[in-house]
């Protein structure tokens, strides 16, 4: 489920299971658990549908580059389309004596209130909006494996696969190659973010990277994006033959 549909749902339970539970604006002493719930539960959804139409209006007439002024039209559409609603709800469902419920206008202050905090909300978290009050938001770049640290500022990711020579670990990318000294098996665990296999008592390589499977002499290898060919032992074989990196 997309990131703003599960926050839509979110508030809608939790905004009727605290409307209910805690009888704001009177509620509690007029009514009993369920009538509460229903009312809170009505106008949750009412707020979702006109506020994310609103929404959608505001961004289909204005651009992404302006998201000040998308924001207060959709604040203005949402105190247009969602107060009259709102009040109705209220008077007739909220307070047994509709003179007994706020006025109208109070509403809408309420509304625009609410919807403004929503909207900054929206432009703070990311998730919700591509571009916040000062510009685009910048997406966050996955971390690479731990392995890259030891690397020097030369070398050119991605890792495509490391070697083993004595006690020298060979990291080999497309256009880079470099030699750190340790232990093979710690290689492997600092390739923690990247799904590979090993193929070899000497040879790791990088999911992404496999381009292909050949067999010459009764030998198995794997073929990379780079053209290399990473031989595959007979004890490992079985266990890429299980994960379909080859065929049987």
């Amino acid at each position: 489920m997309p990131l703003t549909k599960r926050f839509n749902l979110l508030v809608l339970l939790l905004v009727s299971f605290l409307g209910a539970t805690m009888g704001p604006f009177g509620t509690y002493e007029a009514h009993s658990l369920l009538h509460r719930m229903l009312y809170w539960s009505s106008v949750s959804a009412a707020s979702i549908v006109i506020g994310s139409a609103s929404r959608r209006a505001s961004r289909r007439y204005l651009p992404r580059t302006k998201p000040i002024l998308q924001d207060l039209l959709m604040i203005a559409l949402t105190v247009v389309f969602f107060t009259p609603p709102l009040w109705f709800l209220t008077s007739q469902l909220a307070f047994q004596d509709p003179s007994l419920g706020p006025p109208i206008l109070r509403m809408s202050y309420y509304v625009a209130a609410i919807t403004l905090s929503v909207c900054v909300l929206r432009r703070i978290f990311p998730g919700f909006e591509p571009v916040g009050y000062f510009g685009e938001k910048t997406p966050e770049q996955p971390e690479g494996p731990r392995l890259t640290r030891r690397l020097s500022p030369e070398f050119q990711g991605p890792i495509l696969r490391i070697s083993v020579r004595d006690h020298f670990v060979d990291v080999i990318s497309a256009s880079s190659i470099e030699t750190i000294r340790m232990r093979f098996a710690d290689a492997i665990e600092e390739m923690d973010t990247v799904e590979g296999y090993t193929t070899h008592r000497s040879h790791w390589v990088a999911q992404d990277a496999i381009s292909g499977t050949g067999r010459e002499a009764g030998k198995t290898f794997l073929t990379l994006t780079n053209g290399d060919q990473i031989p595959v032992s007979r004890k490992y074989k079985p266990m890429l033959e299980e994960a379909g990196v080859i065929s049987n």
